[in-house]
């Protein structure tokens, strides 16, 4: 694949006007790959930080998996992530990066309400601007995520230059106590608020959009219908507080009629929506489907996508959102898309497991162009960012010597 020289200009909402267009960046699929990761966790104390042997030793407390980038005004890139933590999750950590070939790390972003509804931990954050307020979306939890009884809610924190975090003073969750709470996925399409002791009480991973259409806010999220198979929920907001119920997605869901990884499936984690030429691509996680397992020959990918022209949702399972497939890239998920520009934009993937080819770097972040089609399908190459010469941005004092990479 020939390179190309684009502007880079990193956007993270989409009413954010695209800026800095005077920096370059190459998607070159002859260029070595770029990974990122975070600062090591030798926890055994035997000299190696990689020896995971899950939960007698837990090395992988500040991998990467679910995670947001969002950039501030002075162009440095902001990077955001739940903490692994004997699988709980209990708090965000967050990095920084001048020019996306290093890390540095800045510190815990937010922590559990001790005594309030996300007191247990907090996962998958989604960062977007508003005005001049950053708003930081959250999954809270009051429990183990083993438990079957944990409940899951989303939360929404706000800042006004992305270092220190305040819970929004409101709670729409009835039964709880403490700030934050703003939506759990109660609704007559889920499983929420059945019976206990059933995995039914999900509602996380949010992702939110503007949508210019209808002048509102669209959240996705992940939630159980009543027989415990994974789906992507929406609701709409016009202040990013106060959330209404709208629909979920057929096309997310385990479909024994569906195409593709539709009637082997049964997960729909990490929603996330990039939208290009009039059409929204719904990305999402599926975990349970067994072409990805590591035993099956040429597997396809746990990462799939929907797309739609509207960025709407229905009780009867939003018949616009036609399933599309899968992504081009194996052994990744929990993918955020940075916009480069109005054509090409990159992929921020989490290492899942061996079909990435580099099952030694797990949950490390790799960098893929996304290259558009036009039929709805899309393609991927390295990102080469040594095509020109990148303007480091000017970074907040403070912060510990970056843990870097790229490793290639």
């Amino acid at each position: 694949m020939a390179s190309a020289v684009l502007p880079q200009v990193f956007s993270s909402g989409c009413d954010d006007p695209l800026t800095d267009a005077a920096e370059t960046v190459c998607c070159d699929d002859s260029a070595l790959p770029v990974f990122l990761r975070s600062k090591t966790d030798d926890e055994d104390g035997d000299g190696n930080p990689f020896d995971e042997d899950f939960p007698r030793i837990n090395d992988e407390d500040d991998d990467i998996a679910d995670h947001a980038w969002i950039r501030d005004d002075n162009g440095l890139y902001h990077l955001f992530f739940h903490t692994e933590d004997l699988g709980s999750g209990t708090h965000i950590e967050h990095y920084v990066s001048t020019d996306l070939l290093t890390l540095d790390y800045v510190g815990p972003a937010l922590y559990g309400n001790p005594n309030g509804w996300d007191s247990y931990g907090l996962w998958a954050p989604h960062v977007i601007r508003s005005g001049s307020t950053y708003f930081m979306f959250y999954t809270g939890i009051d429990g183990p995520g083993t438990d079957p009884d944990t409940r899951q809610r989303i939360g929404l924190a706000e800042s006004s230059d992305l270092m220190g975090w305040t819970r929004c003073p409101v709670n729409d969750c009835p039964g709880t106590s403490g700030d934050g709470c703003v939506y759990e996925c109660d609704e007559d399409w889920t499983g929420w608020g059945g019976p206990p002791g059933s995995y039914n009480q999900q509602c996380r991973d949010p992702f939110v959009i503007r949508d210019p259409v209808n002048q509102r806010w669209t959240m996705f999220a992940t939630a159980s219908r009543p027989d415990r198979s994974g789906v992507v929920t929406v609701a709409y907001s016009t202040d990013l507080a106060d959330w209404t119920g709208a629909g979920f997605i057929d096309a997310t869901g385990l479909l024994p009629e569906g195409i593709g990884g539709q009637p082997t499936g049964g997960q729909a984690e990490n929603p996330h929506v990039m939208s290009y030429g009039g059409t929204h691509y719904l990305l999402f996680t599926d975990w349970q489907d067994p072409e990805d397992s590591v035993s099956t020959p040429n597997p396809r990918t746990i990462v799939q996508y929907a797309t739609s022209s509207a960025l709407t949702a229905d009780t009867l399972g939003s018949p616009g959102w036609i399933y599309r497939g899968y992504i081009p890239d194996p052994g990744v998920n929990a993918i955020e898309v940075l916009r480069i520009d109005d054509k090409i934009w990159v992929m921020s993937q989490s290492i899942s497991n061996e079909r990435s080819g580099y099952w030694d770097l797990r949950r490390h972040l790799r960098f893929r162009c996304v290259i558009w089609s036009e039929d709805h399908t899309f393609g991927a190459s390295n990102v080469d960012f040594h095509c020109n010469a990148v303007r480091r941005a000017r970074g907040p004092g403070g912060f510990a010597p970056g843990f870097g990479g790229p490793y290639r």
